[in-house]
C-alpha cells in the first residue's frame, strides 16, 4: 500500500504529462518564431543596407551626369578653346595652395593657362552678363597653370600669396586686383578710397592683364575696409571654389 502511494505521486498522471507535452510544444514553438524572427530581421537589415548603399550610388552617378553635362555645355558655349583634366592629387604642405591635373604639354597645356571648374550654387547669381559669358553656366576660377609637364601640370591656385588677378566688383564694375593671401581669404586691392563695394558683392575677372576671360566668377566680399593711410578700399573676398570638391576641372587654352 505504501509502495503503491509513493509511485503514485512520484509518476505524474497520463493528463498531467499530456498537459506538460502540450506545454513544452508551445514553448518549443515560440522559441523558434522568435529565432526565425530574428534570422528574418537580420536578412531584412542586410537587404535595406545595400538598398540604401545602392541609393547613395545612384545619386551620386546621377549627380555626376549632371555636372558632367553642364560642363560639356560650357565647353561648346565657350569662345574659346578648353580642355577638361582630373585633378589627381595635391603636392607635398609646402605646395598647399597648388593641386596636379592629369594634363600637360601633350594636351597643349601651356604656363598661366586659366584654370576654371563647375560649382554648384554659383548660377544662382542674376548676373547682367553679355550672353554665353562662361559666369552664366556656373564655372568659377580656380587659378592658372604654374608648371606643365608632359602628361601632368600644377595649378597655382587664387588663394596662394603669389597669386594675383585683375578684378571687379560686378554690381558696381569697380576695379582693382585680387591677390592671395595663403589662407582661406583672398584680398581685393587697389579700389579707389570712395569705391562702391559691400558685404556680399560678387567678385568676377574683368579682363584686364591678358591672361583670365571677363565675367568669370572669383567670390563674394565678406568684409570692406580701408587701405594703408586711407588711400584705397580693401575688400576681404572668399573664393566661390571649394578645393575639397574639386574632381576636374576645365583649362582656357590661350
Amino acid at each position: 500500500m505504501g509502495r503503491s502511494l509513493f509511485l503514485y505521486l512520484l509518476v505524474p498522471g497520463p493528463s498531467i504529462v499530456s498537459k506538460l507535452l502540450n506545454e513544452t510544444g508551445r514553448i518549443g514553438e515560440k522559441v523558434s518564431r522568435l529565432v526565425s524572427a530574428h534570422e528574418e530581421n537580420k536578412i531584412l537589415r542586410e537587404r535595406l543596407n545595400f538598398l540604401l548603399q545602392e541609393r547613395e550610388k545612384l545619386q551620386e552617378t546621377i549627380s555626376e551626369n549632371k555636372r558632367l553635362r553642364r560642363i560639356l555645355e560650357y565647353r561648346e558655349d565657350a569662345p574659346y578653346e578648353v580642355v577638361s583634366a582630373r585633378v589627381i592629387g595635391w603636392p607635398p604642405s609646402l605646395f598647399s595652395s597648388a593641386l596636379l591635373i592629369d594634363k600637360g604639354a601633350n594636351e597643349g597645356i601651356e604656363r598661366d593657362a586659366p584654370v576654371v571648374a563647375w560649382q554648384e550654387g554659383v548660377a544662382d547669381f542674376s548676373l547682367r552678363l553679355e550672353a554665353g559669358n562662361p559666369q552664366d553656366t556656373g564655372m568659377v576660377v580656380v587659378g592658372r597653370i604654374s608648371e606643365s609637364g608632359a602628361d601632368t601640370s600644377k595649378v597655382l591656385l587664387i588663394t596662394d600669396s603669389n597669386s594675383e588677378l585683375a578684378a571687379m566688383v560686378e554690381r558696381s564694375r569697380e576695379k582693382g586686383v585680387i591677390v592671395g593671401t595663403g589662407e582661406r581669404f583672398l584680398l581685393l586691392k587697389y579700389l579707389s578710397p570712395s569705391a562702391d563695394v559691400k558685404v556680399d558683392d560678387l567678385i568676377i575677372t574683368s579682363g584686364m592683364g591678358r591672361i583670365f576671360p571677363a565675367g568669370l566668377a572669383i567670390g563674394s566680399v565678406e568684409e570692406v575696409m580701408s587701405g594703408v593711410g586711407g588711400l584705397e578700399r580693401r575688400a576681404r573676398v572668399v573664393p566661390r571654389f571649394n578645393i575639397n570638391r574639386l574632381e576636374d576641372v576645365q583649362i582656357i587654352k590661350q
